[in-house]
């Protein structure tokens, strides 16, 4: 397994829950944690596969922005 970290434009709890909701039902075998910790609401996913496409599709239809910064 390998982590892909992503920058995020989520800014509050309930957002990145609901994200997390929709990722975790489209990439089951994934394991998704956010971390709101700083000011730049970094989303970590480890997996086995390259879900990029994924990820931003679903960042997409919900209205938000992100950017991976490394896999």
């Amino acid at each position: 397994m390998h982590i892909e970290a992503y920058k995020t434009n989520v800014k509050t709890k309930k957002d990145a829950s609901l994200l997390v909701a929709y990722l975790q039902f489209i990439i089951s075998d994934c394991i998704i944690n956010f971390d709101r910790q700083g000011k730049e609401n970094i989303l970590k996913i480890e997996t086995n596969r390259d879900i990029k496409e994924m990820v931003y599709s679903v960042f997409n239809k919900q209205g938000f922005h992100c950017q991976i910064i490394y896999t």
